[in-house]
Formats: structure tokens, sequence, C-alpha cells
């Protein structure tokens, strides 16, 4: 693997990046871009599918907000073959969650050209805006911060729930992505930092997009080392603390007695990938006499129904594959730690499995995978 820093002589971050971003399109490397671009008000970053590399202002590859999952809009864009390369820019759980795609054949991973960004932590969209509104850059105060190997959220902000326990707050590394954009202990506003493979390094620069060379990186990686770290050992305690409340059925019912079984959780996640889901089928959509034969049965039954039965359906289909992305906490409309619950179950069995959810894309899915006597191990049998 080779890395590289580009002297931004005098340009800023975002300019920078954009510069190299149209170079790849131009180059014809990629045909298009999948990118976080400024809305209209501008006081938000959405993903934007670019040709014209004249429309690549206003993108900011470090903006610190994920309205949408990315890999959820990439899997519309290559469960089937587009035709073209498509560049596209995720975060950490979002590069983990390609890999996890690409095993359920949801991703054509030969039409993507994935360049994997590290994370300094996001904020929720409403947080976001908030800050912009008021004034405030808060990628580029994450970015400076992230210089000195650490970032805070703005004094009365918070970052997403997800973040402050997420144990990857590196850039997923190639193979398993094409090239990284390094921000962590790098001075963005004097340089551009890259990382990618010899062959995709030796084809960038034979299309001119840049010129690769050796530079020791030792720092970038001992700070994601530590940071990994400091995020597990909090993970544990926040998900040690959480399992003690939903230890039993009646803690899950407690957790979830304000789910009005939207299904914005399982909307926005982008492991729940089925394309026919049973939740929103003839399955459950149930009768007036059913309803009214259940109520008779019980005496009373809560209305909507199967709200419990949801989500323990959901972790028992894409638990072992959750990226613990936290997409679920940010389109629930009632707060409902849905991420905890996920992360605290998913914890163990990916544990049990020795299965790390984005590690490989050889490492076959539990799910999709059938062992005979796999949980012998566990059961203390020999055999």
């Amino acid at each position: 693997m080779k890395t590289t820093t580009i002297d931004l002589a005098g340009a800023d971050f975002t300019g920078g990046i954009e510069a190299f971003l149209a170079r790849l399109l131009e180059s014809g490397l990629v045909g298009s871009l999948l990118v976080p671009k400024k809305t209209t008000g501008g006081d938000n970053y959405v993903q934007a599918l670019i040709k014209n590399p004249a429309l690549l202002q206003d993108t900011d590859v470090s903006a610190p907000v994920m309205p949408v999952h990315a890999a959820r809009i990439i899997s519309n864009l290559t469960f089937r073959d587009p035709g073209e390369k498509i560049g596209v820019v995720v975060r950490p759980c979002e590069a983990r969650a390609l890999v996890e795609l690409v095993k359920f054949k949801q991703i054509t991973r030969e039409a993507l050209f994935i360049i994997a960004v590290d994370c300094l932590g996001t904020y929720e969209p409403k947080v976001f805006s908030a800050l912009v509104k008021a004034g405030q850059d808060p990628a580029a105060e994450l970015r400076r911060q992230a210089a000195a190997g650490s970032t805070s959220p703005t004094e009365g902000a918070a970052f997403r729930s997800a973040c402050e326990i997420c144990s990857f707050p590196g850039a997923v590394e190639p193979p398993l992505v094409d090239l990284v954009i390094g921000l962590w202990g790098v001075d963005c506003g004097r340089e551009l930092y890259f990382e990618a493979e010899d062959e995709t390094a030796a084809l960038l620069a034979e299309k001119q997009v840049l010129e690769f060379n050796d530079r020791e990186n030792s720092r970038r990686r001992e700070i994601i080392a530590r940071l990994s770290g400091e995020r597990a050992e909090s993970r544990d305690l926040v998900l040690d603390e959480f399992s003690r409340r939903v230890d039993s059925l009646k803690g899950i019912q407690e957790l979830l007695s304000t789910c009005m079984r939207c299904h914005n959780c399982m909307i926005n996640c982008p492991i729940c990938y089925c394309r026919e889901c049973v939740f929103r089928s003839p399955t459950f959509e149930h009768t007036p006499d059913q309803y009214l034969g259940w109520a008779g049965e019980k005496g009373a039954i809560r209305m909507p129904a199967n709200t419990v039965m949801f989500h323990l359906t959901r972790l028992n289909h894409m638990v072992i594959s959750c990226v613990g992305c936290g997409m679920c906490d940010t389109a629930c409309p009632n707060d409902i730690p849905v991420m905890s619950l996920f992360r605290t179950v998913g914890r163990k069995t990916q544990a049990m499995m020795e299965y790390e959810p984005g590690r490989s894309y050889d490492e076959p899915a539990p799910a999709t995978t059938f062992r005979e006597n796999e949980f012998a191990k566990e059961a203390g049998c020999g055999h």
C-alpha cells in the first residue's frame, strides 16, 4: 500500500478535495460520484449522485452529519450492474455495511470505486442544522481537532449515540476499499492525505490524478488505535448498563412501549436488505375479524399489534451483521434506543460466532451459512 500527502498550497480542504474528485471524474476512472453535498438551505448535507464535475461545489467528505446511510443508497444503485463504475465516499460504518451487503448479493462490488474517509463523529441532522444556523462550521472545527488526535462536540451539542461508542473511527482500509482519505492526525488546513493499494495508486498516477509516494503514517495509526480502545471501553460500559434494563421480556416490552411500528428503523437500516419484507406483506395485513377475535380470546390486545414481534424478528434476521451505525435511533420518531438493543444482542452473537461484520469480503455471513454443530462449543459438547 502507498500513501501520500498533497500540499494544499494555500487552498482550503474542501476545495482541494473537490479538485481531486473532479479530476477523478474527468479521468474516466469513474462515471459518476456519490458524495455528501450541501443542501440549498446550507444547513445540511445529503448524498448526491454527480456526473458533472462543475457540480462538485459545496461537497464536503468530512461533513459530520448522516441523515441517510450511504450503503442504503449504494445498494439501490448497484444491486444490478449499473453499466459504469461509481465512485462512492463512505464513512467506516458505511464501508463495513457495504462489505456485508456484497455478501448478501445486494451490491455489485465491481461497479464501485470506494473512497473511505476517517470519521470524526456525526451530529443528528437537527443538531447539525442548528449549529450551522448559529454561524458555526462543525466540519472545519472537527478537522482542526482531529489533527491533534481527538474530537469533541460543540458545547451544548452532542454526537449521535452510535458515534460515542463506535470503535471504528478510522477509515476501512484497502483492499476492502480502493482509496482512503485520512483526517486523524492530519493537518487538513495544509495537506490532503491519501492511501491506496499499489495497483490503484499506479492507475491514478497514470491518469494524472495524483502522484503517490511512501510516507510514514504511524502517528495516524496510533491515534486511531487509541481512540478505538477508548471507544470500546465506553461501548462495553454503556451496553452492560443497558443489558440490565432489558434482561427480561418485560424489560423489552417497556423499552418498546412507545413503538408505533412505523418501520422507520427498518427502512433506514442498511443491513435490513430484503426487497420484500414480511412485515410489509399480506401476512401482517390483518382483517377486522382477526383483530376482534384476538381481543375476544385475550380480553384486550395492543394496537397497533406485533410491535415486539417486529423488533425481535429484525434482531433474528440481521443482528449478526449489524455494524452499529445508529440509523435506527436517528429514524425513530419516539427516541427509542433501538441501536442499544441491537448492539447489546449483536455484541454477544457476533462474539459467539467469532464474526465481525465488515471485516472481509471472503468471510461468509453466518446468516447465510449452515455449519453442522456450530453451537457445539458453546454447549460444552466435545464434537
